[in-house]
């Protein structure tokens, strides 16, 4: 298991390290703790020992909100996913496991469990053909001995959630229908959609498919909706999923910058991987470049192509040293991600994760208006859709988020993306960037994400 960071901390001296206490939980009505693994023997267990303090400092921001609610998600791109495939197969590897499960998220003080199995049903990931039928057995055992739970004083039934793909690409082991009577909610992770993997730029988390036309189509927020939210499941069983970074590519030819233009290979580290940058990396190049000053940033970055719109994405996309190319989530093309999903009555959103943004939350703010129908016009960051931002529109509104997000009529199509597709032979290092180890949720609200 390699050693997790947030994003900020003494590797990236723009950005102070990220601790639970910095969170504005005024925001969000959960947090889920990642990762917890499950280990070699079947029982949950925590990543490395050093996190377990940290549980607690999650779990006492409930004395300061006393709705709020936490979880612990189990898997992650880094853990052995046979491991899941192992403790589905049977029932007495299901049963000793929930055993093991409850009783963590009881001693930790969590309200519930979040299980992202990265995949089922994939032979490359440790899996195999019976996985999607067994994880059903096991959400449909691990809610019965939920709700048999004897709770104590102050206990509620643990809540059960589920992290989803972003699209087809191993959406279709994932049982939908059959598993929503046993979980509270699913989290789409509509983005990391498109990235380094690919021989060319687009956005991470576009709104409609820009790569159409290319053997990368088919990925895209209105896509992952279509796909994963099937017209059979109540919508306010759905959270769509945003993250607070964003891509990068190295740029094959630096006079192409449009986007699906060649790529040649992931954009250079800076406070998170190669291919990644949190918004807050890229809200400081703006910052300034907006003041005209040629000052770069920590890593000798500064901003040559101006940040653009891309109108059938709705994210921005700038270029940085000439050859390196960022697309990124702003609060304008948030705005317009959230008009698109709520009306279809969505429970909420899930944001991955809260230390990618601003030291004082501003993107997570900006989610906040949105839902509140208070958000920035789409549009508002750019003049005429030319290259330059318009200063100071940074979301930095102190407003908090509503109790519920109302619902709005809307059908969902059910599953209405042909099987023929590219996108059934999509590369198979697609994944869940996991960067940090604390994820974030809005349900019924803005949820957020917590570190370790």
């Amino acid at each position: 298991m390699q050693n997790k960071k947030t994003a900020g901390g003494v590797s990236c001296s723009d950005y102070p390290p990220f601790d639970p206490k910095d969170l504005p939980i005024d925001l969000y009505t959960h947090l889920n703790f990642a990762f917890a693994l499950i280990d070699d023997s079947g029982l949950i267990a925590s990543q490395e020992a050093k996190e377990i303090p940290k549980y607690q400092l999650v779990n006492d921001l409930k004395k300061k909100k006393t709705s709020l609610r936490t979880a612990v998600t189990v898997g992650g791109w880094d853990m052995n996913m046979a491991h899941y495939s192992t403790m589905v197969s049977t029932r007495e590897n299901r049963q000793k496991f929930i055993r093991s499960a409850i009783a963590f998220v009881r001693r930790y003080g969590f309200d519930g469990l979040d299980f992202d199995w990265e995949y089922p049903g994939d032979p490359k990931r440790g899996g195999n053909a019976q996985d999607p039928e067994n994880f059903v057995l096991f959400l449909k055992e691990m809610r019965e001995a939920a709700d048999a739970e004897v709770l104590e004083k102050g206990q509620e039934k643990l809540i059960l959630s589920i992290a989803l793909p972003g699209g087809p690409f191993h959406g279709d082991n994932f049982l939908i229908p059959k598993l929503a009577p046993h979980v509270d909610w699913f989290n789409i992770m509509a983005y990391n959609l498109h990235g380094q993997w690919e021989s060319q730029v687009f956005c991470a988390a576009p709104l409609n498919d820009p790569a159409s036309d290319t053997e990368y189509n088919g990925y895209s927020l209105v896509q992952a909706i279509q796909s994963m939210a099937p017209s059979t499941v109540n919508p306010q069983k759905f959270n769509i999923g945003l993250s607070l970074s964003g891509v990068t590519f190295t740029l094959k030819d630096p006079s192409l910058t449009n986007p699906g233009a060649p790529a040649h290979g992931p954009g250079k580290k800076g406070c998170q991987e190669k291919g990644a940058m949190s918004y807050f990396e890229a809200s400081k190049l703006m910052d300034l470049f907006g003041e005209k000053s040629g000052v770069t940033d920590t890593f000798q970055r500064r901003i040559t192509q101006a940040p653009r719109l891309d109108e059938k994405s709705q994210c921005v996309y700038m270029v940085v040293n000439q050859d390196q190319w960022v697309g990124i989530d702003t609060p304008e093309t948030f705005a317009k991600k959230v008009d698109y999903f709520r009306k279809f009555g969505f429970g909420g959103v899930s944001i991955w994760s809260m230390d990618s943004d601003t030291a004082d939350h501003s993107l997570t703010k900006s989610i906040s208006m949105a839902i509140n129908g208070r958000g920035p016009t789409p549009s508002s960051a750019f003049v005429g859709g030319s290259d330059k931002m318009n200063s100071g529109n940074h979301g930095n509104s102190t407003s908090s988020a509503p109790n519920n997000v109302g619902k709005v009529d809307g059908v969902l199509p059910d599953h209405p993306i042909s099987q023929s597709t590219s996108t059934a032979s999509r590369k198979q290092d697609v994944r869940h960037v996991t960067i940090n180890t604390i994820a974030a949720i809005v349900i019924m609200s803005v949820i957020g994400a917590l570190f370790a």
